[in-house]
């Protein structure tokens, strides 16, 4: 129900945008292309109100930004709807800056961007409105979308993966860095990823965060599940949170933590053998509303919080 509430808003918001959320044939378009020869580790800024954009490994040192504009639906006269879309793309010492701006309201006109890049490139990307999909690419990635999905593989040095209205997925991580992922209403997926620090974070969906290594991960949800998979490093701190929904931890290769973990309406449970407070060994079965202890080491620190929902801790 919640998010069912949020997407209305989230619909709502891009109401007033140039293409209508159902797109109506004809179909009127034109394209742009351009290159840019900037080296292997240049930069492209990619601001868009409306419509995809996909960014793909490429060649050594040269950038392709291919545009398509499109007009949707019954309209007086396309070619002046076209001709209102404006697509800048300009280069300075090696950063490619690539905008869509329009010309008066009412424009039912989205574009399109294909763009091929060295995989050394450093990509932002901002959109109201369009999925952001980027593969390959080494560079720093940051992407940021009011409404769509955002799905980033092979991108080992992404920052930011975060939409309003859509899933946030991101695969193929390898970072001394920070790694934020975030929907309002949407899941979030992080799937072989190593980095520094971890954030990933919905309002209204599940997080999910499968092969992850790192010191410091924080997960949390309103509504949906919280599932972790991977090892704890000695000295980490883990915090999982959900209010409507479970918390499930699959750990492997651990050599101890100091757990923290209560519900108010639900289970605790863990697989490995607690030694509470005051000394007495829990089995690995314990299951109660609250659960505080040490095992092995206690290298680690887990804090896991629900509201309304089981929380698990599961040898792997």
């Amino acid at each position: 129900m919640i998010r069912f509430f949020i997407r209305l808003i989230a619909l709502a918001l891009v109401a007033s945008l140039p293409v209508p959320l159902q797109a109506q044939k004809p179909e009127t378009t034109e394209k742009i292309s351009k290159s840019f020869k900037v080296g292997p580790s240049g930069t492209i800024d990619i601001n868009n109100m409306s419509g995809k954009v996909v960014v793909n490994p490429g060649g050594p040192d040269t950038i392709v930004v291919e545009a398509l504009k499109r007009v949707r639906g019954n309209v007086a006269d396309p070619k002046d709807q076209l001709a209102r879309t404006t697509v800048e793309m300009a280069e300075r010492a090696g950063r490619i800056e690539v905008r869509t701006t329009y010309a008066g309201r009412d424009l039912k006109v989205s574009v399109d961007y294909t763009v091929t890049a060295p995989a050394g490139t450093t990509v932002m990307v901002r959109s109201m409105s369009g999925d952001i999909t980027v593969t390959g690419i080494k560079g720093e990635v940051r992407a940021d979308t009011m409404s769509g999905n955002v799905t980033l593989t092979a991108t080992p040095a992404v920052s930011l993966a975060k939409t309003m209205s859509g899933d946030v997925t991101v695969t193929g991580v390898s970072t001394q860095g920070e790694l934020r992922a975030a929907s309002l209403s949407g899941d979030v997926v992080i799937r072989s990823a190593r980095a520094r620090a971890v954030d990933a974070d919905s309002t209204s969906g599940n997080v999910t965060l499968s092969d992850v290594t790192s010191d410091r991960i924080t997960g949390k949800t309103i509504s949906g599940e919280v599932s972790f998979t991977g090892p704890l490093a000695k000295g980490g701190r883990y915090q999982f949170q959900s209010q409507v929904g479970d918390v499930q931890l699959f750990l492997v290769g651990t050599q101890g933590f100091e757990l923290d973990a209560s519900t108010f309406s639900g289970g605790v449970r863990s697989d490995f053998p607690l030694t509470l407070p005051a000394g007495q060994p829990v089995g690995g079965q314990a299951t109660r509303k609250s659960l505080r202890g040490v095992f092995g080491d206690g290298g680690a620190t887990l804090l896991l919080r629900a509201f309304s929902g089981d929380i698990s801790i599961v040898k792997k």
